[in-house]
């Protein structure tokens, strides 16, 4: 039980400190910067895994047909043998040293071409996109997800805290709601000006 509360402890640490983004997003110097992870990561990276896992998907169960890996074991090494192969970690001599040799390779320097060369840049693409987009706009953006957390944490007070603070700035003048503003009367001014008026 202590192994399993230590791993979800790890997750829950790492969420929680990921949560701190939230706190600098009101920040010009570094708002702009959150808003352009969020959207490289919900945008960009999203399409990029769903199609990658489809790529995925297809080629593992070729290597698995090919190197003879039945069950979901044999499933399973395919899969990890293709991601290691995203992350150019492959090893040549395993594929030439199959059953079918020839159609390994062929598959595997497909595999790197179409994935390692064309998706991940693919990526990078998008990602530069976004980050051109969010930096031609990061003004309006920092004003808009400013706004937004204000309100939600608006929405977050009780109700009578809410009204309470309301009524410091808003005043019902007849049918009416007027904003009123506090002015700072100098003091000494007017003292200033009542000896003037008196030594007239």
């Amino acid at each position: 039980m202590q192994q399993y509360e230590t791993q979800i402890l790890a997750f829950t640490s790492l969420i929680g400190w990921g949560n701190m983004l939230f706190f600098i997003t009101p920040f010009q110097f570094t708002g702009p910067f959150v808003i352009m992870i969020y959207k490289m990561l919900f945008n960009d990276v999203l399409r990029f895994f769903i199609i990658y896992i489809i790529f995925l998907v297809g080629f593992a169960q070729s290597f698995c047909i090919l190197f003879n890996g039945y069950g979901l074991e044999g499933y399973m090494s395919s899969i990890k043998l293709c991601f290691l192969g995203l992350l150019g970690d492959f090893d040549l001599d395993y594929y030439i040293g199959g059953e079918y040799p020839l159609t390994s390779v062929i598959l595997l320097i497909f595999y790197v071409v179409l994935i390692t060369i064309l998706l991940l840049n693919l990526l990078i693409a998008m990602m530069g996109d976004t980050y051109t987009d969010v930096k031609r706009s990061a003004k309006k953006l920092w004003h808009l997800e400013r706004a937004r957390i204000a309100l939600q944490i608006q929405n977050s007070m009780p109700t009578s805290k809410r009204l309470s603070s309301f009524k410091k700035y808003w005043v019902n003048i007849g049918d009416e709601r007027c904003m009123q503003v506090e002015e700072k009367v100098n003091n000494k001014q007017f003292q200033t000006t009542d000896d003037e008026a008196n030594n007239d």
